[in-house]
């Protein structure tokens, strides 16, 4: 075929294929921008109520998060060290969670990869996934759903052994404490903003959630919170990072 007749025959494909697409938009999809990344999971925007009754740092109250997304699984020793380099754990495996990471090293790697520190008010609505029960399977502890003092063997384990949440998120209990972004305050939950709370805007020690290999079963609650000076290490300490969503109509 001569060039100038292919050319021809090429624009005439091109012409029917448009008109073809303006007389049936709906069947032309884009794509979807709430499609998460890789490994990471969509939190969908809503209001919960943070915090649990009879605890004074966890005052409850009525929070709206927008919509994010969320690793679905705490960050391994693979990930940090083939982006930080030298690997801090003292548990050593490439599927186990990183540990011994400050809050500092576990923010620099978050930022490193295009992402950030998950909120505290965000960590929980994740871990909750619609839930108000103690934990988020139920109000009886179950290690069908985290590794906790009583199966762990006194180390972490490999990422998604135990059963998901509602979301699909894995292990938001146990196997290592998470970092967020906030500072810690035990009195901050009670002038909380109601929309998107990003913490104290000052202190001397940053929150963890969720437990660890190490903590007895009531540190698991997903209500629960912890706290520790931001360059200290610990072999229960660890972090998954988050993302801002696009936010929907």
């Amino acid at each position: 075929m001569k060039f100038g007749v292919f050319k021809r025959a090429l624009v005439a494909v091109w012409c029917v294929s448009a008109a073809w697409i303006a007389f049936h938009p709906g069947l032309v999809r884009a794509e979807d921008p709430l499609q998460p990344p890789a490994g990471m999971v969509y939190i969908p925007p809503g209001t919960y109520t943070m915090g649990l009754e009879g605890a004074s740092n966890k005052y409850p109250h009525k929070v709206f998060v927008d919509g994010f997304f969320l690793d679905k699984f705490e960050v391994t020793q693979k990930e940090y060290v083939a982006i930080r380099g030298a690997n801090p754990s003292k548990f050593e495996g490439e599927n186990l969670p990183a540990d011994q990471v400050t809050w500092l090293e576990a923010s620099a790697y978050c930022k490193q990869v295009g992402k950030r520190l998950p909120t505290e008010a965000e960590w929980e609505k994740a871990a909750r996934a619609g839930t108000q029960t103690a934990y988020y399977w139920g109000d009886e502890h179950s290690g069908e759903y985290a590794w906790f003092e009583d199966n762990s063997d006194e180390t972490t384990h490999p990422v998604g052994q135990k059963k998901p949440n509602g979301f699909g998120l894995y292990d938001m209990s146990g196997n290592v404490w998470e970092w967020v972004s906030d500072w810690y305050d035990k009195t901050y939950y009670e002038r909380s903003p109601p929309a998107n709370p990003q913490g104290p805007e000052t202190g001397t020690e940053k929150t963890l959630r969720g437990g660890s290999w190490y903590s007895g079963a009531r540190h698991q609650m997903s209500a629960t919170r912890f706290w520790s000076e931001p360059h200290l290490r610990n072999s229960n300490f660890g972090f998954r990072c988050a993302m801002d969503a696009p936010k929907t109509p």
